[in-house]
């Protein structure tokens, strides 16, 4: 049977209608690529976004926001997903971390976060971490931490959030690597998130770390790793 020429018109529409959809997918990428974010996390941003599209998480958390790169990238995933969400925490104020760029950096998250067009994926608090924490209660499937980097810091926010994270969540740290010889030049006295994450992976914490933009980790929140086999198949092997 012949489609009717409404038919033929309605087709053609809904073509032209995905073409323009992924042209501003695109285009968003583009603007987030030439976007000033005066943060290390460099091409590690594209990290985020793939693990963000392969998970297709619906509640991903970032402590530590500064301009927004991580919290842009975060949610150009989520939005390509269609479904999620990021809590995005940052008292936007100085600390012994900000970069030199970022100081008082709320109005420019806020203005880089509408700018590529992911304001509906991501909500800002404006706040600390262990404030947010105290009202926490529900599972997270992403947590980045990239907030106080002294060890007692870190260390913090693993506690306060890692226990939320679901069965196959994710926690990813920045700055792991900077005791390595490669960064160690810009090494800071007070830098303690190598340390900490050394710690994670000797207590069984399964890490994964890459050594580009001052070390990315990605940890697995189950010691040992989450079984990959139910127990029914341990049982019959």
């Amino acid at each position: 049977m012949k489609r009717s020429l409404f038919q033929r018109i309605e087709g053609r529409l809904r073509r032209i209608q995905k073409r323009f959809q992924g042209l501003g997918r695109k285009y968003a990428w583009v603007k987030a690529e030439e976007t000033y974010f005066a943060s290390g996390l460099g091409d590690s941003a594209w990290l985020l976004y793939g693990i963000v599209r392969s998970m297709k998480p619906e509640t991903c958390v970032e402590i530590g926001s500064a301009r927004g790169k991580s919290a842009c990238y975060v949610g150009l995933a989520l939005r390509d997903n269609g479904r999620g969400r990021l809590y995005a925490i940052d008292p936007h104020s100085p600390t012994d971390w900000n970069d030199s760029d970022s100081v008082d950096s709320f109005e420019i998250f806020r203005q880089n976060v509408a700018w590529i067009g992911v304001g509906d994926q991501i909500e800002m608090i404006r706040t600390t971490s262990e404030e947010a924490a105290r009202g926490w209660n529900r599972p997270i499937d992403l947590l980045f931490i990239d907030g106080d980097h002294s060890y007692e810091g870190v260390k913090r926010d693993w506690e306060m959030f890692s226990p939320f994270l679901s069965p196959f969540g994710v926690a990813m740290f920045h700055d792991t690597g900077w005791d390595l010889e490669v960064n160690v030049a810009h090494s800071h006295e007070k830098m303690g998130v190598p340390r900490f994450v050394d710690e994670l992976r000797a207590k069984g914490y399964p890490v994964l770390t890459i050594d580009k933009d001052y070390g990315v980790s990605v940890v697995q929140g189950v010691r040992g790793g989450v079984p990959l086999r139910s127990q029914a198949s341990v049982t019959a092997s």
